[in-house]
């Protein structure tokens, strides 16, 4: 490990042994699994750089007294690829800063850092289930005037407060991070929401309008439903010369879904399942990607049917 990876491993086990923390309830309050932290404080692998910003966070001003720290801070909603380059990440926050500075931002990034830097862990979120997130999605469609066997056009639909700029409509970044962005970097982002006030009632959603239609309608949905549930904000970071970023995987799975779920409602393909409809079928009719369709076929517990998988007991 580095010097750096060392001290931050050093750290970490200070505080967990001094607090009587377990490897396992280490990993619940920080988000980084049980097998990773103990192959650091074996010594038998660095944590990437995912797991340093989460580990920093957890340490809070712990970090500060071991001489580790954060640099170039930026909180926003981030639907990116995992393990997304370092090079993307820097450009993505140089798009935000861009974006604040563009649409009259009210908010200092730096003072989000204070905050959260006192915050000694994540909360722990609660799953919503199935029921209710279908129900949500149902009320929305409803609220938008769309009847659950309609088309909706996500690209369409518009939230107070919050502006959606397509990539290469937006005069705010210069054309070599542009080109970047919707280029080489195109596959490695989908969007990224950036808050404009104190309170996150302004937004601007940045959209990678060099995808696929489907996939741009799915993504700002996902972007919406981050904002419109309140969740919190992804930290995006630079440690140790390269940028890293925390989510949350129940946040992430809500929003997904309830992306789907507004595009496809559950009565719909329960009705196209019956009539034995192709996923291609379903997925013209509601202009998604076909790979959508078999996702919430799945969820609803019908990729039998769908399938045409016929089952029955055998005659002994």
């Amino acid at each position: 490990m580095s010097t750096f990876e060392q001290k931050l491993v050093r750290a970490v086990k200070r505080k967990r042994e001094a607090q009587g923390l377990s490897l396992r309830a280490l990993s619940k309050a920080s988000g980084v699994s049980f097998s990773s932290l103990a192959r650091m404080e074996r010594g038998e692998g660095e944590p990437d750089n995912n797991s340093k910003i989460r580990l920093l966070q957890w340490l809070g001003p712990d970090a500060e007294a071991a001489g580790l720290r954060f640099d170039n801070v930026a909180f926003v909603h981030f639907r990116a690829a995992k393990n997304v380059r370092s090079s993307t990440v820097q450009m993505l926050l140089k798009a935000a800063d861009c974006l604040r500075q563009s649409m009259g931002a009210q908010i200092d990034p730096a003072s989000r850092d204070r905050e959260d830097h006192d915050d000694n862990g994540f909360t722990e979120n609660v799953p919503r289930s199935k029921e209710e997130l279908e129900g949500i999605a149902e009320k929305f469609r409803t609220d938008l005037g769309v009847s659950l066997d309609q088309r909706l056009d996500s690209l369409r639909v518009e939230v107070d407060g919050v502006s959606v700029i397509p990539l290469r409509k937006t005069a705010c970044l210069d054309a070599r991070t542009t080109n970047a962005l919707g280029g080489v970097a195109a596959g490695e982002w989908s969007a990224m929401s950036v808050p404009l006030d104190p309170d996150n009632e302004r937004w601007a959603v940045l959209l990678n309008d060099t995808h696929a239609v489907e996939r741009q309608r799915v993504t700002v949905l996902e972007e919406l439903w981050h904002i419109l549930l309140g969740h919190k904000l992804t930290k995006i970071a630079r440690v140790a010369e390269a940028y890293g970023r925390t989510y949350d995987t129940t946040e992430e799975h809500d929003a997904y879904f309830l992306a789907a779920a507004t595009l496809l409602p559950k009565a719909a393909i329960l009705n196209a399942v019956a009539q034995r409809l192709l996923s291609q079928q379903i997925a013209q009719r509601f202009g998604t990607s076909c790979e959508l369709v078999d996702y919430r076929i799945k969820r609803l517990g019908l990729w039998r049917e769908h399938n045409g998988k016929q089952i029955k007991l055998s005659h002994d």
